[in-house]
């Protein structure tokens, strides 16, 4: 029977790394153009068409200066996503809370559905999908308590 829960532990542990990681990997939004796709991921801004890739760090200090809260909704995002790695981190030490390893991830998700609408334009009928905010809910999941 003991060996069932260490087998069923060691497997829980790797889904819930899996999930974290490919939380991180996946692009976060895709933004569709008509010539083009733009993404959006953990770390940088990717354009397919010119294949321009902006880091967060050049995007917030950079280019943008005084922008609205929507627009920073990523940077922010990124941040929560970090947290929430260094908090699953303390796992492997035995020190973490997993709620709030959960918390930091689900905050995350709703902040890049909070993006979509910095990077959607409604005018010009282009909408960004929160591809990511589905990979972060699942590694809110995965995580918690």
């Amino acid at each position: 029977m003991s060996d069932r829960r260490t087998a069923a532990a060691s497997l829980a542990r790797h889904r819930r790394a899996l999930a974290v990681l490919a939380a991180g990997l996946v692009p976060w939004l895709v933004i569709p153009y008509d010539d083009a796709v733009g993404l959006v991921f953990s770390v940088a801004l990717a354009n397919t068409e010119t294949l321009a890739l902006t880091s967060v760090y050049d995007y917030v200090f950079t280019y943008t200066r005084g922008l609205p809260t929507e627009l920073l909704a990523w940077p922010t995002a990124t941040l929560l996503y970090g947290s929430g790695v260094a908090s699953a981190a303390l796992s492997w030490v035995d020190r973490e809370d997993r709620r709030v390893t959960a918390g930091l991830f689900a905050l995350a998700a709703f902040d890049v559905c909070y993006a979509v609408l910095g990077f959607s334009s409604f005018r010009a009928g282009t909408i960004a999908y929160p591809l990511g905010a589905v990979f972060l809910a699942l590694a809110a999941w995965t995580s918690r308590p």
